[in-house]
């Protein structure tokens, strides 16, 4: 007999879990509840590695087979630092435009018979739990699953002094890009990357006393609504990386300053409830791994559960396997987001 699961958040790892675990057991009763539209997301691009798809192809050829028609691939690392070019090669990376791996998605549990509604908020969680042999916490690094059992969880929030916003560009870059790149107010970092064959993602990131000293704090408007951007900021920024941009235009969506919060819990799992993807861990960005960990919670959950039976089983033998994977993917970027430095790995 299926279970009846409950995902709250309908971001990839959300919404990958729910078409994995419908897609191995169709007698499964699926959920999923996500706050924003359809068509809404914040970011541009993704990142994968090679072992990632490897995984992703052998747990669903359909999605797997989706995401390959739209990536743009690249095997470089290269640091530009003091008018040097240092390149690190055969990483083996593909990235693509966040939109579309969510349309991917979307489509992906309408065929398997997944019900995703959508602008709506999850019911409470204590109310799913007793209503459901399931509850999937995939609500994002402010997750709401995880503040209700936060005394089980025991989450940890570190949030860093760094201040960084997210851009996209018409710039393809050919490879992973890192700019370090010394202003008058002090260095300053740029993380990008292409996503597809018209973009890329351009990340500006600096410490707070340069963010400070650059005049971005009187330039910074504390009153955005959802989806708006920090325009006076974006212009400022295009004309400092007017070298790095080679004349090519930034783009903005919900674009603003951001502090990165390192978020690490002691469990996972309570009772029949478990978190997933940035609810439960957050890796720094300059590693482009967030979307990869929680695809990979997702295909690690759904698999333990089709392989033990009962859902208890199946969440211990899930736990297990992730909290020692993750935390050595989050370590490699966990100094990252202290001051801006060179990341190379």
């Amino acid at each position: 007999m299926g279970l009846r699961v409950a995902v709250i958040g309908g971001g990839p790892g959300g919404l990958y879990f729910a078409a994995l675990a419908k897609q191995l057991d169709p007698g499964h009763d699926i959920t999923v509840w996500e706050r924003n539209a359809p068509d809404d997301t914040f970011g541009f691009g993704v990142v994968f590695s090679d072992e990632t798809l490897g995984g992703i192809e052998h747990a669903d050829p359909a999605i797997h087979d989706a995401m390959s028609r739209e990536f743009a691939r690249w095997d470089d690392i290269d640091v530009h630092y003091r008018g040097e070019v240092i390149t690190s090669g055969g990483h083996g990376f593909a990235a693509m435009s966040r939109r579309r791996l969510l349309q991917i998605l979307h489509e992906r549990c309408a065929q398997l018979g997944v019900s995703v509604h959508f602008c709506a908020e999850a019911p409470p969680v204590e109310d799913l739990q007793a209503t459901h042999d399931l509850v999937v916490g995939a609500d994002g690094v402010n997750s709401r699953t995880r503040a209700c059992h936060a005394a089980t969880f025991q989450p940890s929030l570190d949030v860093r002094r760094c201040r960084f916003m997210w851009l996209g560009t018409d710039l393809v870059f050919d490879a992973f890009k890192f700019y370090v790149v010394p202003t008058p107010a002090g260095v300053m970092q740029i993380h990008g990357y292409p996503y597809d064959a018209t973009g890329g993602t351009f990340i500006v990131e600096m410490h707070d006393e340069v963010w400070q000293r650059a005049g971005f704090a009187e330039l910074s408007v504390e009153t955005l609504g959802p989806g708006e951007s920090d325009e006076a900021s974006i212009r400022r920024i295009q004309g400092l990386f007017a070298d790095v941009l080679g004349g090519h235009a930034l783009h903005a969506n919900n674009s603003r300053w951001s502090t990165f919060t390192t978020v690490r819990c002691e469990r996972w799992r309570h009772g029949n409830v478990v978190l997933l993807g940035d609810a439960a861990h957050t890796a720094h960005f300059s590693i482009g791994s967030g979307t990869k960990l929680a695809m990979e919670d997702a295909l690690a959950l759904a698999a333990c559960l089709h392989e033990n039976a009962g859902v208890g089983p199946g969440l211990e033998a899930w736990s297990g396997s992730r909290t020692s994977g993750s935390t050595r993917t989050r370590r490699r970027g966990s100094s990252r987001s202290t001051s801006s430095r060179v990341a190379v790995g």
